[in-house]
């Protein structure tokens, strides 16, 4: 994947995660867990992370700065393919964004969703889709100042089995 440049300053970059950053982004994910109220389990978020590499199950784009002795991982961006029956095509669920808390407010969620764009519309994706909680404002507002925009032809439902 070829991110331009103006993603990819010294400051932080943007980059697709590869299996030797597991546990980085392990680290992250959870931490996202529990900003959802999950218990901590750090092992099984690592785990996780893993099998949906190994298994090709999600792209990673992951965020990471420059420090004395290497990088930190700042932020992650987990997307699931699928596919559109009515448009025939691929599409991606924008399920997992999270930037850690000391590094907030830097453009780094925002540079994830212009890559995340960016990969997209190089592999033939037709859209991203996600969802986010009513009351997360400012997730939202990042949201749509990047495009993307609440869906008002279709409710969505669950069913937890």
């Amino acid at each position: 994947m070829s991110i331009p440049e103006e993603l990819s300053e010294m400051q932080h970059r943007i980059r697709q995660a590869d299996l030797p950053d597991c546990n980085d982004v392990g680290r992250l994910f959870n931490e996202y867990r529990m900003f959802y109220n999950q218990n901590a389990d750090i092992e099984a978020a690592r785990q996780y992370i893993r099998e949906r590499m190994e298994r090709h199950e999600s792209v990673i784009l992951v965020a990471e700065k420059p420090i004395s002795n290497g990088l930190i991982c700042t932020g992650f961006v987990q997307l699931y393919p699928s596919f559109s029956s009515v448009s025939m095509g691929p599409v991606w669920v924008l399920n997992d964004l999270y930037v850690h808390p000391d590094y907030r407010q830097q453009g780094i969620a925002r540079k994830l969703l212009q890559a995340a764009k960016q990969l997209a519309s190089e592999r033939g994706v037709l859209r991203i889709s996600l969802s986010t909680e009513l009351s997360n404002k400012q997730a939202q507002a990042l949201y749509e100042s990047e495009g993307y925009a609440q869906d008002t032809k279709f409710m969505y439902y669950e069913l937890n089995v």
